[in-house]
């Protein structure tokens, strides 16, 4: 070895060294990592399943999400045969739920317990389907803890069977943090507490006592008797707690009281479903007589409705029948809404009599019939007549009768009359046919007294026949009107004729009776016949100088009363 070899030997031998041990281990760590791919898959079994997760946790997040950026469509085509089933599965699912809540909505809608729901509805002013929804949709509790008060310490805990423990120690801490938070700084003089808060899907229940306070973990929508049934039960662990003086809380509730089955998620669900159909008692059958009588009064209501609209509706149809028999009126339709309104519809002639009257004389309590009508040319046998009359302006000795649209014009009157109005009787609106009877009149005063000689003995056929006393037999309204007519038209024509017209009024009876009560008989009946006439529109003047003759005649053996007209002449 030479000098310079010496000398490099004693200045850099420490360094050759340990560039020989950092070569070596360079090698042994290539080694080791060519034999890690083989071994990895055993480690990662091998580790410790919580601190593994965690310490993968953040690495994999941050793979996931940086393919999701850069691949999304690999990372989508990829989910699509998972994302797929677990959407319909979803569906599915909310489907079923969403046809099990309707069921028992449907069910409810009139059963005992859905008309109580009802009741509730009206009461609150909250609609009836967020009230049936409030108490069908399905609930469960998750998890319970007893916690106590002072110390925050978690006395117990259950959960409902197929969940995940939570971390009790984390969950107690916050829950007496956030109380703690509430009644300071929130919380009115310290008194407050948190009693309900949402986490995540989880509706969070908080009931306090004076050692230990009960917190719940629910899913769906629970009711009011949950609260209820939470109440009760913490009660129940804080009385057995003060009987058990001088132990601690955590040995007391141990050792005295049997906590799994007092905060069994199920048997509170069980509980508050017991007291919501009947404060947990043994059912009870019911009384029929509370449902007999609302049944009952919903049948009178039914009854009386039904009648009340009835009598409307006879009454409508009275008030039709009338409309539809008034001459000159077509109804065309009557709008109506029981004791509310009444509208008539109808077309109407000139020439009718009014329809108003009708209107007031139908019985429909407070409401006033209302008339829309239009006009138009009727038909109707009456109506002609009067429009027959109103547009020829007919003499007295002329008369006029329609019979099917048939207008007969008979009498007699003067040329010019004849001449100016016989082709006017055939453009009259509505009539079919004119048969024209009427002759020429050459000496007026004769064919006056003429015809006053054939009323005379019309009038002298026409008897009123008494069934008894002073009773008429049969109708004999018509009789005495027509009666009326002929004594006008008498008093018209002695005018025309130049003479003076005397009446003298019969009364007659039977074979039975004596004199005298025959004779009271005879005049009461003469009487009973002028006053009658009078009513009907006869003359007044004729009437008033009537002779009411009381005579006793053997040959008429009747019970009746008849008109005689004598003609004279009148002085000069």
């Amino acid at each position: 070895m030479s000098d310079l070899d010496r000398l490099r030997h004693l200045l850099l031998h420490e360094e050759h060294d340990m560039l020989a041990r950092a070569e070596q281990r360079i090698a042994e760590l290539e080694k080791t990592n060519q034999e890690l791919a083989a071994l990895l898959p055993g480690l990662v079994t091998a580790a410790p399943r919580e601190p593994m997760s965690r310490a993968l946790a953040t690495p994999v997040a941050a793979a996931l999400g940086n393919a999701v950026h850069k691949n999304r469509a690999s990372i989508v085509d990829a989910l699509f045969p998972v994302i797929g089933p677990i959407i319909r599965k979803a569906i599915a699912e909310a489907l079923r739920g969403l046809m099990r809540d309707l069921n028992q909505v449907l069910e409810h809608g009139f059963s005992p317990r859905g008309i109580r729901w009802r009741i509730e509805a009206w009461r609150s002013g909250v609609p009836f389907a967020q009230i049936v929804l409030k108490h069908s949709l399905r609930y469960q509790v998750d998890h319970v803890f007893l916690i106590e008060r002072d110390s925050g310490l978690v006395l117990h805990r259950e959960s409902s069977p197929g969940l995940a423990d939570l971390d009790a120690d984390a969950i107690a801490g916050m829950l007496t943090a956030i109380g703690q938070f509430v009644r300071d700084s929130v919380g009115r003089d310290g008194g407050d507490s948190l009693e309900a808060a949402r986490v995540g899907e989880h509706l969070l229940w908080v009931l306090d006592g004076p050692r230990a306070s009960l917190a719940c973990f629910i899913q769906g929508v629970p009711p009011d008797s949950l609260r209820t049934v939470l109440g009760d039960r913490l009660e129940l662990i804080h009385a057995q707690m003060s009987d058990a003086s001088g132990s601690q809380s955590d040995d007391v509730i141990g050792a005295e009281t049997d906590l799994g089955a007092s905060l069994d998620p199920v048997d509170l669900v069980a509980a508050s479903a017991a007291l919501d159909d009947g404060d947990g008692q043994p059912h009870q059958r019911p009384s029929r007589w509370p449902m007999l009588i609302i049944l009952l009064l919903l049948m009178l209501g039914i009854g009386w409705y039904h009648w009340h609209n009835e009598r409307w509706h006879e009454r409508v149809d009275g008030l039709r029948a009338e409309l539809i028999a008034h001459p000159g009126f077509l109804l065309t339709g009557i709008d109506s809404k029981p004791w509310s309104r009444l509208t008539v519809h109808g077309l109407i002639d000139a020439d009718a009599e009014p329809v108003q009257p009708l209107l007031e004389r139908a019985d429909f309590g407070e409401i006033k019939a209302a008339l829309d009508t239009q006009g138009y040319v009727s038909t109707d046998d009456a109506i002609l007549r009067k429009r027959a009359h109103r547009l020829l302006q007919a003499p007295t000795d002329v008369q006029l009768a329609v019979d099917d649209g048939v207008l007969e014009v008979s009498g007699q009157a003067r040329a010019d009359w004849i001449a100016g109005h016989q082709q006017q009787a055939r453009w009259i609106a509505g009539i079919r046919r004119v048969d024209w009877k009427v002759t020429e009149t050459t000496d007026e005063a004769a064919a006056a007294r003429t015809a006053l000689d054939a009323l005379a003995n019309d009038l002298a056929a026409e008897t009123v026949v008494f069934a008894k006393d002073i009773e008429p037999g049969g109708d004999t309204e018509a009789q005495l009107q027509r009666m009326a007519e002929w004594l006008n038209r008498a008093q018209a024509l002695a005018t025309r004729a130049g003479v003076d017209l005397r009446l003298r009024i019969d009364g007659y009876n039977d074979a039975s009776g004596s004199d005298s009560l025959n004779a009271k008989l005879r005049l009461a009946r003469a009487s009973w016949l002028r006053d009658r006439l009078r009513e009907a529109g006869a003359a007044p003047a004729l009437l008033a100088s009537a002779a009411l003759h009381t005579e006793t005649d053997a040959s008429a053996d009747i019970r009746g009363a008849k008109v005689q007209l004598q003609v004279a002449r009148k002085k000069p």
